[in-house]
């Protein structure tokens, strides 16, 4: 038997860099994302930038640790790690993916069966 993950994963946030009308976001760890995904951010205030809090956006360029989105950034506060007492627990900044995977098939009336996926969603893969 075989256990399934599913991909994109969210990642940790660890620098957002504004460049105009794109975004690059750096990851703590190999990100899974792809070209054309769709992605949402969780941004809790201590890190600043909480006007990128609950938008989304295309994914436009991926490496193993940045991805570059359609976020126009270049107004918003600036994005900071905060420096916290270790005492003190603060959920981490976050991207994530946004829908779902659609394997199925639209027919109106049942006529001519149409494949859709959704390119910014989970998808599972067996490992």
């Amino acid at each position: 038997m075989s256990a399934q993950i599913y991909t994109p994963y969210i990642c940790n946030i660890t620098d957002i860099v504004s460049n105009g009308k794109l975004t690059t976001i750096t990851t703590d760890i190999i990100n899974s994302f792809v070209v054309g995904n769709l992605v949402g951010f969780s941004i809790p205030k201590e890190y600043g930038m909480r006007q990128l809090n609950n938008l989304k956006g295309a994914v436009l360029d991926v490496t193993d640790f940045t991805v570059t989105v359609t976020i126009d950034t270049s107004n918003f506060d600036p994005f900071v790690i905060p420096s916290v007492p270790t005492n003190i627990v603060i959920d981490p900044a976050q991207i994530l993916p946004v829908g779902d995977y659609n394997s199925g098939y639209v027919a109106p009336g049942g006529i001519q069966p149409k494949y859709l996926t959704i390119p910014g969603a989970f998808k599972g893969v067996v490992i």
